[in-house]
């Protein structure tokens, strides 16, 4: 037997959504396509080296959130102390400039990473400075515009382009602008709560980024890896199944599971058997 291995690094072991559903989904998944031993298992590394980088992202989006929520408490306390002092204390969160920086180090990593799956699985090799409308391009090309490698990735190639362009930023400034303000005020009075803002956009609020980013990069890497192994062959009777959230084992919590097509209801969610 070829023994997918979880090794309880990083403080996570199976029971963690990210080791779940990149290295362990991965290497239940990919075995069914009938690649070379060593293609297989290039594919599985790439889900190896995304968790790595997810986790990082993952601790990193948890302490700015906590930071954040502290330093609002504090913040609020602040402003009952300053109705009879007549003085506010802002807040600041501690090293946001320096975590959100390096969450985009590792959230650019993830992206570039993800790159070697087309090669290992479609023998397509692209630069790691390619961009992914230009993979999307790619795609179309290949297989069309209404394949659903295609569309998935030119449905997400901006938000991509976005986080790559803002780390760029922070290592090419002369290219791109990438603001990011702690607790502030702007004119009137207005108190702010940490934001950020490339290249001039409105700012985003950097707590409601942080809860949904990480989850958006897993997301994105396991359908896409799905829809290339999609285009690699057809596994009928087999199919690749999303498991429902409130049945997912909490020992190893994958999302997608090989079955047959008997056992997936209409809208491609896994019949669970009690």
């Amino acid at each position: 037997m070829n023994w997918v291995i979880a090794k309880d690094e990083h403080n996570r072991g199976s029971t963690d959504p990210i080791v779940a559903r990149t290295v362990m989904q991965a290497g239940e998944i990919v075995p069914l396509y009938e690649f070379s031993r060593d293609k297989e298992q290039a594919i599985v590394h790439v889900f190896e080296k995304l968790r790595r980088h997810l986790h990082q992202c993952d601790d990193l989006s948890s302490k700015i959130v906590a930071e954040i929520n502290e330093k609002t408490g504090v913040l609020h306390k602040n402003l009952v102390q300053s109705k009879s002092q007549k003085v506010l204390y802002l807040p600041a969160a501690e090293n946001l400039t320096n975590d959100l920086e390096t969450y985009l180090y590792h959230a650019k990593l993830t992206f570039r990473e993800l790159k070697d799956l087309f090669f290992h699985s479609l023998d397509k090799k692209f630069k790691p400075t390619t961009q992914y409308s230009h993979i999307a391009n790619w795609s179309e090309k290949r297989f069309g515009i209404n394949n659903s490698l295609s569309r998935w990735l030119r449905s997400n190639c901006q938000w991509i382009q976005k986080i790559i362009d803002s780390r760029n930023a922070v290592e090419h400034p002369e290219n791109h602008t990438l603001e990011i303000k702690n607790f502030h005020t702007e004119d009137g009075g207005i108190i702010r709560t940490p934001s950020w803002s490339l290249d001039g956009e409105p700012p985003r609020p950097i707590l409601q980024d942080m809860e949904i980013l990480t989850i958006n990069m897993l997301e994105f890497s396991e359908i896409l890896l799905l829809y290339c192994l999609r285009n690699v062959k057809d596994i009928s009777p087999i199919i690749i199944a999303e498991i429902p959230i409130e049945n997912r084992n909490s020992n190893v919590p994958v999302r997608f599971i090989a079955t047959l097509a008997q056992d997936v209801d209409e809208n491609g969610m896994y019949k669970w058997k009690n």
